[in-house]
C-alpha cells in the first residue's frame, strides 16, 4: 500500500441510473476524469460520500474497477473496504488489491462497541490482504469508537495503520497527534477542521465537496501548503466555507449530488434512504456558490 498521499484525496459521490437501481457507469467514469483534470491528488471509491452503506458489495468492487481504469496513473485510487461485515470486508479488500488500488480506506464495522484488541484483530486481517499498512477512518459517531492517541501509535507501530482519516469527537487529539512523529499521518477528514488542520502540517484531506468544487478544494491545498501564503489562504475559506456549512446544515450528500447537477455533470439523485434535495434547498445552494463566485462550468471531462 503506498505509503505517502498528499492533497485533495476526494470522497466521490457515486451517481446512479435515474430509478436508483444502478450504478451508472458512464457518469462515474467521467466524474474520475473531471476529477482528475481538475487537480484533484487522489480520489475514495465507494465511501461514505458515495453512500457505502447502500451499495451491494459487487457494486463497491465495480467502482474500485472503474477508478482504477478511468484515473489512469494519473491520480491515485483508494478502496473504501470498510463494512459492517467483516467477511464483506475482507471480500473487498481482496478485490481492491486485486485490481491494483493504490491504497485502502477502513472503517471498523459500527454496529457493536468494540474494544480495542476487537479493532486490532480485525485491521490485522485486511493488512494481511492488502499487504501494508491502511487508512484508519475514525468516526467516533458512527463507531462509538473513540481511539487514543497512544493507541492510535500503537496501530502505527504494529504496521496496521499508516494514516488517519481524522474525523474525530477530540480536536484537542488531532493536534496532538500533528505533533507526534510516533502517530499515523493526519488526513483531514472533518470539514470545518479543514483549514485548520492543513495549516498544522497535516499533507492532505479526505473530503466530499471536492466531488462538485474540486477547484476551490485544490486552491485552499495550494495556498496553505504549496505557498505558505496564509492571507491567501484565508481568502479561499472565505469562498469556501459558506458551501460547506450550508451542506452540513442541509443533507451534504444530497447537496453535493445536487451541485454537481448545477455545475453539469448529472449524478442522479441519493439511493434510499436519503432523499433529493428540494427545489427550494437547490436554488439557496445556487445562490451560495454564485456568492462564492463558482460558476457554471462544466465539470465532465
Amino acid at each position: 500500500m503506498k505509503s505517502e498521499l498528499k492533497g485533495i484525496i476526494s470522497a466521490v459521490l457515486t451517481p446512479f441510473t435515474k430509478d436508483g437501481v444502478a450504478i451508472d457507469e458512464a457518469a462515474y467514469g467521467r466524474l474520475i476524469r473531471s476529477q482528475r483534470d481538475a487537480g484533484i491528488h487522489a480520489v475514495v471509491a465507494s465511501g461514505s460520500t458515495g453512500e457505502h452503506p447502500s451499495l451491494t458489495v459487487a457494486e463497491r468492487k465495480r467502482l474500485y474497477e472503474i477508478a482504477v481504469e478511468a484515473s489512469g496513473d494519473k491520480i491515485d485510487v483508494v478502496a473504501h473496504v470498510g463494512s459492517n461485515n467483516v467477511r464483506d470486508a475482507l471480500d473487498l479488500a481482496e478485490h481492491a488489491r486485486k485490481v491494483g488500488v493504490d491504497q485502502m480506506l477502513v472503517v471498523t464495522p459500527y454496529f457493536d462497541s468494540l474494544k480495542f484488541t476487537d479493532v486490532q484483530r480485525f485491521l490485522d486481517k485486511i493488512v494481511k490482504i492488502s499487504g501494508g499498512p491502511i487508512i484508519y477512518y475514525d468516526t467516533p459517531s458512527i463507531t462509538r469508537l473513540d481511539i487514543t492517541e497512544d493507541q492510535m501509535v500503537t496501530l502505527k507501530r504494529d504496521g496496521l495503520v499508516s494514516h488517519i482519516k481524522d474525523s474525530p469527537q477530540n480536536f484537542t487529539r488531532t493536534m496532538r497527534m500533528l505533533s507526534n512523529p510516533d502517530a499515523p499521518t493526519v488526513l483531514a477528514g472533518s470539514d470545518p477542521a479543514l483549514l485548520a488542520v492543513l495549516a498544522h502540517g497535516a499533507p492532505g484531506s479526505i473530503i466530499g465537496a471536492s466531488t462538485f468544487i474540486p477547484e476551490l478544494c485544490v486552491e485552499l491545498y495550494d495556498r496553505i501548503s504549496v505557498d505558505k501564503d496564509w492571507n491567501a489562504a484565508l481568502k479561499v475559506w472565505d469562498r469556501l466555507w459558506p458551501i460547506l456549512n450550508f451542506m452540513l446544515l442541509n443533507g451534504y450528500v444530497a447537496l453535493a449530488k445536487a451541485g454537481s447537477e448545477i455545475r453539469g455533470l448529472s449524478l442522479g439523485n441519493p439511493r434510499e434512504p436519503l432523499a433529493p434535495s428540494p427545489v427550494e434547498l437547490r436554488e439557496r445552494l445556487k445562490v451560495v456558490l454564485e456568492a462564492s463566485g463558482v460558476t457554471s462550468l462544466p465539470l465532465a471531462a
